[in-house]
């Protein structure tokens, strides 16, 4: 049982802590980091947690095996450098920096001193995810030529001044910060290296300064084309299609995948709901023990960066953005 330090005791972080706690063989959250340590003590006696308000704390505690990064984003690389430093293996929620250098100076920290950096995109995870990777691997939809993304939700509306998420520096490219990046992860995985990108936000609902609706078109090295939509201030969706030269492959929802290959009727599979969290928490568990590699490359993630870099880069100057 590998024990964690979560530091940020938000809505996510909660939800991470529930995610596992009690319910996994591999890993427990021992230690939450937490600047109001007073506002948590009810969550922190029902999930038998230690409450401190230092990650330095965290850091150097004997029954910590690892931590857990649920922070402002531009926060998370000196964090990483600081877990590298004390030897603590980190796991970084998306996104893992908000600019390329400083995600490079962190991770050149951790590999000086061979500390694990893994990076948390839990839809990975899904199976309808793996099953894609599958029938790409066996050649049943050919060439990767083109992808379509939307992922959105109304979870902008909460946004108020003063939360951090609020702030148009945190807050660099609109909802393909927190959220759109998701899809961008798995544009990568599947088409390889993005070359370019042209990318529009505009704010259309919400008070704040942070663009709510963002789209962009994407070149990537290996040939394929793709074009992304995220919205914060509507109903949620989940689309992700694959356009190949045998077939497509498309994610309705985050269980639910069409499929067609040549001329072939229309395929529905319909997988099991799972937690994401959960498994991508016991990975990190298992790459802390040496049993197997986190799914995400620290090239990816590096390249990841990269992309919403550009993207903000990209609504700013409105030009494109060779990557």
């Amino acid at each position: 049982m590998k024990n964690l330090a979560i530091v940020g005791l938000g809505n996510w972080g909660q939800n991470l802590v529930g995610a596992v706690q009690g319910g996994s063989d591999i890993v427990r959250f021992s230690v939450g980091v937490a600047r109001r340590p007073d506002a948590l003590r009810a969550f922190a006696s029902r999930w038998n947690l230690r409450i401190v308000d230092s990650y330095g704390e965290a850091l150097s505690a004997p029954d910590v095996d690892g931590v857990v990064l649920t922070t402002p984003d531009r926060m998370h690389p000196q964090q990483v450098i600081e877990a590298a430093r004390a030897g603590k293996p980190v796991l970084v929620e998306k996104p893992f920096a908000l600019d390329r250098k400083s995600a490079e100076l962190a991770i050149d920290e951790a590999r000086k001193r061979k500390n694990l950096v893994a990076f948390a995109h839990n839809r990975r995870f899904l199976p309808a995810v793996t099953e894609m990777r599958e029938r790409i691997a066996a050649d049943r939809i050919g060439r990767i030529l083109h992808i379509e993304g939307n992922f959105s939700s109304s979870y902008g509306r909460r946004f108020k001044s003063g939360m951090w998420r609020a702030d148009p520096t945190e807050t660099i490219a609109g909802g393909m910060t927190g959220m759109g990046i998701h899809q961008v992860d798995l544009m990568l995985m599947f088409a390889g290296r993005f070359a370019r990108i042209d990318a529009r936000g505009r704010r259309q609902l919400i008070d704040v300064p942070v663009d709510d609706n963002v789209s962009f078109f994407a070149e990537f090295e290996g040939g394929a084309t793709g074009i992304f939509t995220t919205l914060i201030t509507t109903s949620p969706i989940w689309r992700f299609r694959l356009l190949g030269s045998k077939g497509w492959l498309e994610m309705i929802g985050e269980n639910r995948l069409l499929s067609c290959e040549g001329n072939q009727p229309v395929q529905e599979t319909i997988f099991p709901i799972v937690s994401t969290e959960k498994m991508e928490l016991e990975a990190f568990a298992n790459a802390i023990e040496g049993r197997g590699t986190f799914p995400v490359s620290v090239e990816e993630a590096l390249h990841g960066v990269a992309v919403l870099e550009a993207v903000s880069v990209s609504i700013r100057e409105q030009r494109t953005v060779e990557i």
